[in-house]
């Protein structure tokens, strides 16, 4: 139900185009977007709905302090968080000061018993139009969950963004699960369920239970966040390989990740000469440190060859090939079809 954000709303005018997409976005956000927006608006106090809209699809300028639902549980959370606190000197800390200070100091809003803090200010620059700007937040995979409690269900995405570095269960999860009046997901079911890799289809019929279709999400939105550690083109990479392997599972999807050392890969649209003479130094061929050789050879050349020799297939984000090393499997079963090797 988007009642209740659009009652924070009372007496700003809107069109019934804006009024529409308010309530798409309203309707798909999860439990902790929706804490967000209402401390947005609390901070920002905003006087017209265009303030709103790009409240409502920046939401993660905002962040959310789990349990942080007064100045002494702010206190405690910041000294937790964010500050190298002596042991020995706990006992005389005031946290509700702490808390006090640090909300006079950085701002911010309490919201069911948590803590809304903007991190960085709006763009309030040219708008994107209504009918190109998502409804949805940035999120690799968004599951809805019901309970006997909450039939309607409540959207929790991921990769999870929260602060809380003292809680196992992500913050999402968290607050989904408090929404939904459950300990766990295994008390739930899944009634919906949207991924940023359009390939992976029809996701729930691959799960017999909400909890094992969480766990696999939680593991997707973390490899989608941390894009392998920083490799380049992890993204671009996975999307290849799992377009190659014709990948429509979550699992598979997983374990694929896991393998992209496997595979041999050239992105769409790269440099060729910039991206052979680096894959040259990478395979030995040259060496960084000769600048003569670097500018006489021919990348490009290199890049070519290197495609062919691996028969490179053409994708909508690269050239991928497997190399023949053996893969090994954690999420899914290994494809029967391929004869690869499972270790």
């Amino acid at each position: 139900m988007s009642r209740e954000q659009f009652d924070l709303l009372d007496g700003l005018e809107m069109t019934k185009s804006q009024y529409e997409w308010l309530e798409r976005r309203f309707d798909n956000m999860t439990a902790a977007e929706k804490l967000k927006f209402a401390g947005a608006m609390e901070v920002l106090c905003p006087s017209d709905v265009e303030t709103v809209i790009q409240a409502a699809s920046q939401l993660e300028k905002f962040s959310l302090l789990l349990g942080a639902g007064d100045d002494a549980a702010l206190g405690r959370y910041v000294l937790d968080n964010f500050h190298v606190t002596p042991r020995r000197s706990l006992p005389y800390l005031d946290m509700e000061k702490a808390g006090r200070m640090y909300r006079e100091e950085h701002g911010g809003s309490f919201q069911g018993g948590h803590f809304i803090l903007q991190e960085t200010d709006l763009d309030m620059g040219q708008p994107v139009p209504l009918p190109h700007l998502p409804t949805a937040g940035d999120y690799a995979i968004r599951v809805k969950l019901a309970s006997r409690s909450n039939t309607e269900g409540v959207w929790v995405g991921f990769p999870d963004r929260g602060e809380s570095l003292a809680d196992a269960v992500p913050d999402e999860l968290a607050l989904a699960l408090e929404a939904l009046q459950v300990k766990s997901a295994s008390e739930c079911i899944a009634l919906e369920a949207d991924c940023c890799f359009p390939q992976l289809e029809d996701i729930l019929s691959q799960y017999n239970s909400a909890a094992e279709l969480v766990r696999h999400a939680v593991d997707l939105g973390f490899l989608w966040e941390k894009r392998g550690q920083g490799q380049p083109y992890f993204l671009e990479k996975w999307q290849s390989v799992m377009e190659l392997e014709d990948c429509t599972r979550l699992d598979y999807a997983l374990d694929l990740a896991q393998n992209l050392s496997h595979y041999e890969f050239i992105p769409r649209d790269v440099d060729l000469t910039s991206f052979g003479r680096e894959k040259a130094i990478s395979d030995g061929v040259l060496r960084k440190a000769d600048s003569f050789l670097l500018d006489c050879f021919d990348g490009a050349a290199y890049a070519g060859e290197y495609a062919r020799r691996w028969g490179m297939s053409a994708t909508e984000h690269g050239y991928a090939a497997w190399n023949g090393t053996p893969l090994f499997y954690d999420y899914s079963q290994p494809p029967q079809e391929q004869g690869q090797t499972m270790v």
